[in-house]
């Protein structure tokens, strides 16, 4: 398996990227598969993934419009959070982002992961009620939050 590193990337560029093994093949489609799985974005990719990585199935076909990504999760913000108001959905979202955190390692692909904080903004008493109560639903569910003052945002 090659490594990507910023030396490999800056000879590559050097020599016109002409040095660069395809990543994956372009076979014919078969007539069937064990799983379809529609969209190659996120959702989709990490779908296929982890059915090969934890069970095994990598008789599957992704199929997409447009380019890998190139949906939501390329466009949108991207933001990879476990702060949500259920005690089930915040479990599972903690266990993505600890996902997220060994993904670039394990796939030997940078996938730009990078832990950030981020700060929703209130802009009358419903926003303020409604993001006081998301700050104590998290809280009790182990989520790092805390609410800022104007004077001290």
């Amino acid at each position: 398996m090659r490594k990507y590193s910023a030396f490999a990337i800056a000879r590559e560029a050097l020599r016109g990227h002409k040095g660069w093994e395809p990543q994956w093949p372009s076979p014919q489609p078969k007539k069937e598969y064990e799983v379809v799985i529609v969209g190659a974005g996120g959702h989709g990719l990490a779908t296929a993934y982890y059915l090969a990585k934890e069970h095994g199935i990598t008789d599957v076909a992704v199929v997409e419009k447009g380019w890998l990504g190139g949906g939501n999760t390329g466009r949108n913000t991207t933001i990879i959070r476990s702060n949500y108001l259920y005690d089930e959905s915040a479990a599972i979202y903690d266990h993505a982002v600890k996902l997220w955190e060994g993904l670039s390692q394990e796939l030997n692909y940078n996938v730009m992961y990078s832990a950030r904080g981020v700060m929703m903004l209130a802009h009358n008493v419903h926003d303020v009620q409604v993001l006081k109560r998301h700050v104590h639903a998290n809280r009790l569910n182990g989520v790092d939050n805390e609410w800022l003052t104007p004077e001290e945002a």
